[in-house]
């Protein structure tokens, strides 16, 4: 049984779909890369498994239980974190205010240990705890937006374009916090990009969405080495 089993999926915003039976499966302790141009339907999907969009037709499963349209915080119970496009801050409030926000289904004391173990990923955010997030680099905003959805503990984290708008000694810096994130927590992470040569290169398995369907599935390396992927998107 996989950690997450999305089975013919059609996320949809009113009466406008934007994924066409999209159907995958993340097992524990893997990276899996969703690559693919502007409106593919990458952020649809992810969207769609956290409960933040409409889902018209079928399931989406966490450990072979339904939580096809449920509301958000019963997906965050059920161990799923979602960092969103454009990383989504709370610009007024401080940086600690923001990482606490996202604790909100922890115990208090267990709260404050997260809080650590986020900084020593993060330290940077510890040196700027009390600076208004707003006044954060983009860069420091992506490691805010990381740290925000790693506070409630999931086993899975899924990821909207979080190389967006950043320089790319950033880039690199993020994707090494990823793997090094995701290898000490033994997180599954689903890792929608843009950039998919970066993405790819994470990765331990990838998904090529073109205009809301699957257009090809296998291992990143195999996918790096097609010759479709390396014309359409990583201009070779």
């Amino acid at each position: 049984m996989s950690l997450l089993e999305v089975e013919g999926t059609v996320a949809a915003y009113g009466s406008i779909r934007a994924t066409h039976g999209v159907s995958f499966s993340v097992e524990e302790n893997e990276i899996i890369a969703l690559v693919g141009s502007n409106g593919a339907g990458k952020s649809s999907t992810l969207k769609a498994i956290m409960g933040l969009v409409r889902l018209a037709e079928g399931s989406i499963r966490i450990d072979g239980d339904s939580v096809s349209g449920e509301r958000p915080y019963r997906v965050v119970r059920r161990g799923v974190a979602f960092s969103p496009e454009g990383r989504r801050v709370f610009a007024a409030t401080s940086v600690l205010e923001n990482l606490m926000a996202g604790a909100h289904i922890l115990p208090r004391g267990r709260a404050h240990e997260r809080l650590d173990q986020i900084f020593s990923y993060f330290p940077r955010l510890r040196e700027r705890s009390h600076q208004l997030a707003g006044n954060l680099s983009g860069g420091e905003q992506q490691m805010l937006a990381i740290g925000r959805a790693l506070m409630s503990r999931p086993r899975l984290l899924l990821l909207d374009e979080p190389s967006l708008g950043l320089a790319p000694v950033i880039v690199q810096r993020i994707g090494e916090l990823i793997c090094e994130i995701q290898a000490s927590e033994n997180l599954a992470v689903v890792l929608a990009e843009q950039n998919s040569n970066w993405a790819l290169r994470l990765a331990t398995r990838g998904l090529v969405l073109e205009v809301g369907r699957i257009r090809m599935q296998d291992s990143a390396g195999e996918l790096l080495r097609s010759d479709y992927v390396r014309r359409a998107y990583l201009g070779m």
